[in-house]
């Protein structure tokens, strides 16, 4: 994470932790991912000697960049990289969008602050700015999955879409469920068009929802295979935010049994 706080890169793993996609969330403000009660932590922890100026005090709404109000250092000035100062241990919560209750999960930040090379920024008068700090670290869950949590990703399979719900991605669990390829499955237009015609108004009653709420909520309904199959979903859907503004759709889905399908449209109906 960079010192302006925008997520340089993230390994694949992320999405096995958080349900984010990789290239969801590299070159995004990490600010938006992280807890609003955490959020001042993160910055603090960015800055070589834990002391940023406030959030309070820039205009950091938690959202966005925030790399107009970041101090750049001259190398010399600060401690030698490999000193025990730069090293950084922490716990924050992130947004997750696997079976969290709270929508977040805590995770334990363990590594360094190091210098970011190969950014050629530049300053106001056009002069090369020296290479920043920037936390590279290892993120782990506080809690452990379980045998369950696991078994149970394998089953998982992730879609994101435009706002009006278009898919624009799928996962390669997504592709061997449905059978669609990513471009068969986002050149059909409207993702209702998978959608079991029964099951539409109240897939759009739930899509309403995640609008005003940024949550779906738990949804069942069926999709349309490639083979003309319609198979039980259980899905629940997020908004993830851009600069502030809702950017996208990110759909974690998990294939159910006929029997666990029909039990849920019965109480449904």
């Amino acid at each position: 994470v960079t010192a302006e706080g925008d997520v340089f890169y993230a390994s694949p793993t992320v999405q096995e932790y958080v349900g984010f996609h990789q290239t969801a969330v590299m070159h995004q403000p990490v600010y938006e991912l992280i807890h609003p009660e955490d959020r001042s932590e993160f910055q603090r922890q960015l800055h070589w000697a834990l002391d940023p100026l406030p959030l309070s005090n820039t205009g950091h709404t938690g959202h966005g960049r925030n790399c107009d109000v970041v101090t750049r250092y001259d190398p010399q000035q600060l401690p030698p990289e490999n000193s025990t100062f730069l090293e950084r241990n922490f716990v924050c919560k992130m947004r997750s969008l696997l079976n969290s209750p709270s929508g977040y999960v805590a995770l334990n930040i363990e590594g360094r602050l190091k210098y970011l090379h190969g950014q050629n920024k530049r300053a106001e008068d056009g002069t090369l700015l020296p290479p920043q700090l920037a936390l590279f670290a290892i993120a782990t869950p506080l809690q452990v999955p379980s045998i369950l949590e696991i078994r149970t990703r394998s089953v998982l399979f992730q879609t994101k879409h435009k706002l009006d719900f278009t898919p624009v991605a799928c996962d390669t669990r997504a592709k061997i469920v449905l059978g669609y390829s990513e471009v068969e499955l986002c050149m059909r237009g409207s993702g209702y068009q998978f959608i079991h015609a029964d099951d539409m108004l109240y897939c759009a009653d739930n899509h309403v929802r995640l609008m005003k709420t940024g949550e779906s909520g738990l949804t069942f309904f069926r999709l349309l295979t490639k083979q003309n199959v319609w198979i039980w979903v259980q899905a629940n859907a997020r908004l993830v935010y851009k600069n502030g503004q809702p950017d996208c759709i990110i759909a974690k889905q998990r294939l159910l049994t006929d029997k666990e399908g029909i039990d849920h449209f019965q109480k449904r109906t």
